[in-house]
């Protein structure tokens, strides 16, 4: 069985919390963290950007991620960093 899928199974947040993780899981680079917008993330999952938000604040508060907004040389917002913490 897949590692990612036993440690998702650990996780104290809900079911789209564990399935958000674990595409985290899957798209983070070596150094463990992805850019990733709410937008894009709800569209792959097929969930709304209120669940996605909701889910990101979860795993955060829980630990589980960090959270680092990033911004465009113009100052507008990008997508924001997620790290997976170990």
């Amino acid at each position: 069985m897949n590692r990612n899928y036993k440690l998702a199974g650990t996780l104290q947040t809900t079911i789209s919390g564990k399935l958000l993780y674990l595409m985290l899981l899957d798209t983070a680079d070596t150094r463990s963290s992805a850019n990733l917008s709410q937008r894009r993330v709800s569209e792959a999952l097929g969930i709304s950007q209120t669940t996605v938000r909701r889910n990101f604040q979860r795993l955060q508060r829980e630990g589980y991620i960090d959270i680092v907004p990033q911004y465009h040389e113009d100052g507008g917002r990008a997508a924001n960093k997620i790290i997976v913490l170990d």
